[in-house]
This record gives C-alpha cells, sequence and structure tokens, in this order.
C-alpha cells in the first residue's frame, strides 16, 4: 500500500497531468487497513519510508518500502518489496539500488525479506527475457495476486514458478553465472498485496501466514515461506479508478486549495465518475412489470368466469 509520500509516478498518464501518485495520508492507510480486517500493517512507498515511519508507532506496524532497482547492463527496471527493515538499512539500500546484483547481495547478508512486485509489469519496457530469466535465480518471492493489476500476468507467472525444477534451475544458474539464494532455487514463495494508491482498495489483496502473536512472528513467516497469497486482484476498472481519484486528489489541491470543488464543472466532472450512480429502471425491466400487472388483471377477470372445478384445476 502507497501513501502521500509516493509521489513519483511511474504510470505516464499521471506523470503527463504532473500529478503525483498517491494523496492518502499514513494514518488513513493505517487505519482503512485495520478497518479491512489486517492484523499488521506495512506502508511500502516507493523508494523513501517516510509513510511508514509516520505509523511505525502505532501496533502491529513494520517498515518496508517499495525499490525501484536496475538492471546495469540495459537500464531495465524492477519493482521490489523490502519488509521490516530498519532505517540504517533503507539508506544502504537506497544507495545501492541503482545494481540489481549489488542490491541483492546486500539483502541476503542482511536477510532482508525480499520480493518480486507484479513481475510481468514493465517499470520501463527494457526487460528482456533473459533478465527475466534472471529473476528466477535473483528472488524467491514473488507477488502474485496485486490488487490493481490484471489476474492473468500472476497467474501466468504462478505457472511458470511453479514448473521450476531443480534440472531447469540448474541450467539457468549455469547460464547466467549467477548464485542461488539457497540450496533449493526452485522452490518459490507466493504473496499477496494490494499496491493501492487511491485509498480505494486498501487490503484487497494480502498476505496470510499461520497465527502470529507479533510483528516478528509475522516476518518470521515471510521468511521462511510459511505465507500464501490472498484476495483480488485488480481490473483495468481499478486501475482506472485510482487513476481518476488520484486526478481529482491532485486538481482540488493543485487548483482550489481549500475551497469546495462542488461548484467547479471539472469537480463535477469527477464526481459523476467517481461517486456510485443510483441505479435507475431499464426500459426492460417497466416493460417487464407492466406485463406481469396486466397478466395478473387478465387472470383473475377469467378466473371470475370460471366454475369451480375449473379453478380446482
Amino acid at each position: 500500500m502507497h501513501s502521500r509520500y509516493s509521489d513519483r509516478p511511474n504510470e505516464w498518464i499521471l506523470r503527463r497531468i504532473g500529478a503525483p501518485e498517491c494523496f492518502v495520508e499514513p494514518r488513513v492507510v493505517y487505519d482503512r487497513a485495520m478497518a479491512h480486517g489486517m492484523d499488521f500493517v506495512t506502508i511500502s512507498d516507493h523508494n523513501v519510508i517516510d509513510g511508514a515511519l509516520e505509523i511505525a508507532d502505532l501496533p502491529n506496524t513494520f517498515i518496508s518500502c517499495e525499490v525501484t532497482t536496475t538492471f546495469p547492463e540495459n537500464g531495465a527496471k524492477l519493482h521490489i518489496l523490502v519488509s521490516g527493515i530498519t532505517e540504517a538499512q533503507f539508506d544502504m539500500i537506497d544507495r545501492l539500488r541503482e545494481n540489481v546484483y549489488e542490491l541483492r547481495e546486500y539483502l541476503n547478508e542482511q536477510d532482508i525479506i525480499t520480493t518480486l512486485a507484479h513481475p510481468l509489469f514493465l517499470v520501463n519496457h527494457n526487460l528482456t527475457i533473459e533478465q527475466f530469466e534472471k529473476t528466477l535465480i535473483l528472488f524467491d518471492r514473488f507477488e502474485i495476486v496485486n490488487g490493481t493489476r490484471d489476474p492473468r500476468a500472476g497467474r501466468l507467472v504462478a505457472a511458470v514458478l511453479e514448473g521450476l525444477t531443480p534440472d531447469i534451475m540448474a541450467q539457468l544458474i549455469d547460464k547466467h553465472d549467477i548464485a542461488p539464494n539457497g540450496p533449493n532455487p526452485h522452490r518459490k514463495v507466493f504473496t499477496g498485496g494490494s499496491d493501492d494508491h487511491s485509498g480505494v482498495y486498501i487490503g484487497s489483496a494480502h498476505t496470510v501466514t499461520p497465527h502470529a502473536a507479533t510483528v516478528e512472528d509475522y516476518l518470521d513467516h515471510l521468511r521462511y515461506g510459511r505465507c500464501e497469497q490472498a484476495g483480488k486482484s485488480g481490473t483495468s476498472v481499478h486501475l482506472a479508478h485510482c487513476f481518476y481519484t488520484i486526478a481529482y486528489g491532485y486538481y482540488k489541491q493543485r487548483f482550489l486549495g481549500n475551497n469546495d470543488a462542488t461548484n467547479s464543472l471539472l469537480g463535477a466532472m469527477f464526481r459523476r465518475i467517481l461517486e456510485p450512480k443510483k441505479p435507475e429502471p431499464s426500459r426492460l425491466s417497466v416493460r417487464h412489470h407492466v406485463r406481469k400487472h396486466i397478466a395478473r388483471y387478465v387472470w383473475r377477470q377469467r378466473k371470475k368466469s370460471m366454475s369451480d372445478t375449473e379453478r380446482l384445476l
């Protein structure tokens, strides 16, 4: 989940209008997540931890970040989630993130919980097939359910990961000359996350574990693979709704300040898009009701002229 500190959007439409990626206050993120039944809450803003730090004094929270890292050979970018980190660890992560190989080495040294977010989402369209193969060696956790992305992408990644064998991984390791993370690199862990930027779909996708009494217990479950994805992936409608919500927030902040948006034409347009409409009866439903009442009336009139035997039949 994201907060207002994710202020540099990756989506072209938000960059085009100059809007930040999110307007939701960290405390609002926390309250809505808890209201939706989450036991533990973290905020994973892009390349900053300010949002997570702002709620760090609240119960059952931990510091996380969605880090943009780069393959140095061609500049292809990935988003990885680092969970349960300290401020000092984040400072080092931020320094190393321009090189995914150096960053992965540090994350392993520190035993930091690392997940490849939305694996098939092309951050800057430079990712090659060979580099996707490398991600299968570099990472053990993969986000399969993303609350704002098409579920078909997650199912495809899951099928690839479930088809990995020791022999396949040995071939990939030899081909790319990258050391695996452990003795069983073909065994991958699946996670879920809402990836919400609008405050509308907080907690829609998440990661579940066995019972965890504390944050440390929950993080240990993640670290050792005792977890699974849960919730629902997004749709194009969800994503569009997020964009409109962010654009409306940007419009109010940028052009209206503290003034009311209800009297503006653009504000009315956004409200029409974002607010649920009251259902109106369709012509078909009206026609159906008319026919039903006419049929009942005709039946009552016919019934009056029937004998007792006819009525019984």
